[in-house]
């Protein structure tokens, strides 16, 4: 629920590298989220599509707001980055038939997480579970945030390379897609996620000194 591909400026992997770790690692369905930009997203359905890859690419985008990164889902066209986290939410519920909003990792002030947290109170999920969290106690925050919210919880590996991809992940219900109604397998996901259908979140924090790019 939550990858960075080569469209972000931070994201190493290309599309394709990370749609072949996601299936080697058999993971029914995966979000990129790059930032501001649904430019990775859009090619992952399209890599699906001509190539015929059994994996569903839920659409999404990581929002720099200006009160910290909102994940949101459901999307195709890029979000104004300018406009405060309530003030994005509105305008994509406005705008959409069906989203999911999820405030990114609440409680990690020095990678812009969301600074005024009863703004989660507007948004539709919490992300409880960041692969990237350095102290594990941050997690345990967010999922007590999402919990007094009365929120559902998202995973996310926060993946910046594709190795990492898989690192977290949300588990929903079998049924959601096991059915016959192709085409609507995005639709069912989300919905699945607002109607509290997960049935638990769960990954590996990734140690500080093995992010890629860092100095050993």
């Amino acid at each position: 629920m939550h990858i960075h591909s080569n469209h972000s400026k931070d994201g190493k992997s290309s599309v394709k590298k990370i749609l072949e770790v996601a299936l080697r690692r058999g993971l029914d369905a995966l979000a990129i989220t790059d930032h501001d930009t649904v430019s990775g997203s859009l090619e992952a359905i399209e890599v699906v599509r001509e190539e015929h890859l059994e994996i569903v690419v839920i659409p999404g985008i990581e929002v720099s707001t200006l009160d910290g990164h909102l994940l949101i889902y459901g999307v195709k066209k890029d979000i104004d980055p300018s406009m405060s986290m309530s003030e994005t939410i509105k305008e994509v519920k406005k705008h959409s038939e069906l989203t999911l909003t999820a405030v990114a990792h609440p409680f990690q002030f020095y990678r812009h997480g969301c600074v005024k947290f009863w703004i989660a109170k507007q948004a539709d999920a919490v992300e409880v579970f960041n692969a990237k969290y350095i102290v594990g106690i941050c997690n345990l925050l967010s999922q007590a945030l999402a919990k007094f919210y009365r929120k559902p919880g998202i995973a996310g590996s926060d993946a910046h390379v594709a190795e990492e991809v898989g690192r977290a992940v949300t588990v929903i219900d079998d049924s959601v897609l096991n059915s016959r109604r192709r085409g609507e397998e995005v639709t069912r996901i989300l919905n699945a996620i607002l109607s509290g259908k997960v049935v638990e979140v769960r990954g590996s924090r990734q140690n500080f000194h093995n992010w890629p790019g860092r100095r050993r």
